[in-house]
């Protein structure tokens, strides 16, 4: 009964025509303290293919399909997409999580112009992103998902992929060195943790200001912080969850994660954290062994 009403509660999503935006999460005068509420329980929602890359279309029937693979350098740009599920029919009806029904990333092969987008689907299950002016180059779109598995009655969580041509010449911008601590709008934020490809691990990351460590932090997607990461050469990607702050309950130490990087290799790893209602990303590059 739990899953059927969380069904419910997704179809009228999907009726709206729209994904929940992050403004309409933060709370108002009749609600409670939302930086306050705990996280989503991370047992919710399962991985359809926890030590997937990321880098395929299709995953157990549930299928990326861009409406294309090309879009013109320098100007906006709308583009859509449908996702299949093992009917071979659009999926209109998703399993909410993060507060969203499906998140859409967007990055370059050399793992610079990072965007994380909000996408909108329309009843017949299209969904839409307006892409802003992009520079020449290779770049790969990601959507993530929770659809039930009608095996076990599980929500699982997919992450597919497909290339994007962005025509013409640029170069390549190189990475900075590998690095835990780095800078983001006047924050000084830190990644701490161990490192390890092929199994979960915890990540603990620090924010400060003028020295001082950030007491408050608005949530985004269901979190204190949202973490992405990328492998350098093929942009694999990681899968990573907020599990909330250290201390607790109502805790104000560090923002927490669990991390499963696939492989090993060098990945580029952005948090992003809201404060004051503005939103705010760190990059990162780390060795992952």
């Amino acid at each position: 009964m739990a899953l059927l009403a969380a069904l419910t509660g997704t179809v009228l999503s999907a009726a709206a025509c729209s994904s929940p935006k992050a403004a309409d999460i933060q709370g108002s005068s009749n609600m409670p303290d939302m930086a306050d509420m705990p996280t989503a329980a991370p047992s919710a929602v399962a991985e359809a293919a926890a030590r997937g890359t990321g880098l395929a279309d299709n995953v157990s029937g549930y299928i990326y399909l861009p409406s294309t693979d090309t879009v013109a350098a320098g100007s906006p740009a709308g583009f859509t997409f449908h996702i299949t599920g093992p009917d071979d029919h659009a999926v209109t009806r998703y399993q909410p999580y993060e507060s969203k029904l499906v998140v859409f990333y967007l990055i370059r092969s050399d793992l610079t112009g990072y965007r994380e987008f909000d996408p909108t689907m329309r009843e017949d299950g299209t969904w839409t992103v307006e892409l802003p002016p992009l520079q020449p180059g290779s770049y790969r779109t990601y959507v993530t998902f929770a659809a039930p598995d009608s095996s076990a009655g599980t929500p699982q969580r997919y992450v597919l992929s497909h290339p994007l041509n962005v025509p013409g010449r640029s170069a390549d911008t190189p990475l900075p060195a590998p690095s835990l601590s780095t800078a983001a709008d006047g924050y000084d934020v830190t990644l701490s943790g161990a490192l390890k490809s092929g199994t979960t691990i915890p990540l603990a990351v620090n924010v400060t200001s003028g020295g001082k460590p950030v007491g408050y932090f608005d949530r985004y997607l269901d979190g204190y912080a949202h973490l992405t990461a990328f492998r350098v050469g093929d942009a694999a990607f990681a899968h990573l969850l907020s599990t909330g702050r250290s201390g607790g309950a109502g805790g104000s130490g560090a923002l927490t994660a669990d991390a499963l990087f696939p492989e090993s290799g060098t990945w580029r790893l952005f948090v992003q954290f809201q404060t004051a209602g503005k939103l705010h990303t760190a990059a990162f590059t780390v060795d992952v062994p």
